[in-house]
């Protein structure tokens, strides 16, 4: 049966049933006329059952590494074609987690080293329209970082260089998860570097990806002590804190000071900690019921797991 042409989806459905970001339905409609919904009265989004099975099958040949700036103007006959040819090659990852951009993160490195900074902002923003979030986030920006952090310790890349794509790129991730915030009745999750820890990326990156699973976020920034962390999470009536250790290795007395932490904040808050610096710690914390993830694809499955209500 043909879908109806009736228009009756609002887009938090659609962004639901499809996989993809309020933000990132937007910008298909307005700069590639994916779809073109009608409105309501009110002025609010409305899909019909054709536009919610075109935008499932354009998101699921995305998923497959397709450009969306190169199928848009598919019919659905050949969207059906081409997913299922992409399935006999399927796009190879790493584990769970989703294999690095090579192209993309040479591209970018390529504008870094120039000092192409307005270049490389607006590259990164094309990618966010393009790539799903967890490609965005685990293909892009994980081995972007990485490549850059090499690049300045090896002196490959200039300090001004890696300065300015620093700049940028904590720009361009605060900006994803400003930009992709869910309504006031989600949970809201803080995230942050505990006391020793000023590598704020890892933190980011976990902001971003929770508001593309439909957190609130809010970002409390690096170094903080315990006792300021629990104090602001229970102000702001927090259902999860995530933290990010990635340098250096956290001791004996930091991994207490997270224990703690546990304890004092509300059993119904999630406490979740990541990074290469956590890692020595996990059977200590997992006795505490402390959230310790090695990636952040795990992070990004746990988080289909209900916030713990008791």
């Amino acid at each position: 049966m043909a879908e109806s042409t009736e228009p009756r989806h609002p887009i938090r459905v659609v962004s639901q049933r499809t996989g993809l970001s309020t933000p990132v339905l937007r910008a298909w409609e307005r700069r590639y006329q994916a779809v073109t919904p009608s409105r309501s009265e009110g002025g609010q989004r409305l899909y019909s059952d054709h536009d919610l099975r075109r935008l499932q099958l354009l998101a699921t040949a995305v998923d497959g590494g397709r450009s969306i700036g190169l199928i848009a103007d598919l019919g659905l006959t050949e969207l059906e074609a081409l997913i299922d040819e992409d399935r006999e090659t399927p796009v190879h990852s790493v584990g769970a987690a989703t294999a690095p951009d090579v192209r993309r993160v040479e591209t970018a490195l390529g504008m870094i080293g120039d000092l192409r900074v307005d270049e490389l902002e607006h590259f990164l923003m094309r990618a966010a329209v393009e790539l799903r979030p967890h490609e965005l986030v685990e293909g892009l920006m994980v081995p972007l970082l990485q490549e850059v952090g090499r690049g300045w310790q090896s002196g490959r890349l200039a300090p001004s260089s890696e300065h300015l794509a620093t700049v940028a790129m904590r720009r361009f991730l605060e900006w994803m998860a400003a930009t992709n915030q869910s309504d006031r009745t989600a949970p809201l999750a803080v995230t942050g570097t505990p006391a020793g820890q000023r590598h704020e990326f890892g933190a980011l990156l976990a902001g971003v990806i929770a508001a593309y699973e439909g957190w609130r976020v809010r970002f409390l920034g690096p170094d903080l002590p315990a006792s300021e962390i629990a104090s602001v999470a229970r102000q702001l009536g927090a259902a999860m804190v995530v933290l990010s250790a990635v340098h250096p290795r956290m001791d004996a007395e930091s991994a207490e000071e997270i224990v703690e932490l546990r304890r004092a904040l509300p059993s119904s808050v999630r406490l979740v900690i990541g990074g290469h610096g956590a890692d020595p710690h996990r059977d200590r914390w997992r006795e505490s019921g402390v959230l310790c993830f090695s990636s952040l694809s795990e992070f990004r499955e746990s988080l289909g797991v209900p916030v713990n209500t008791k």
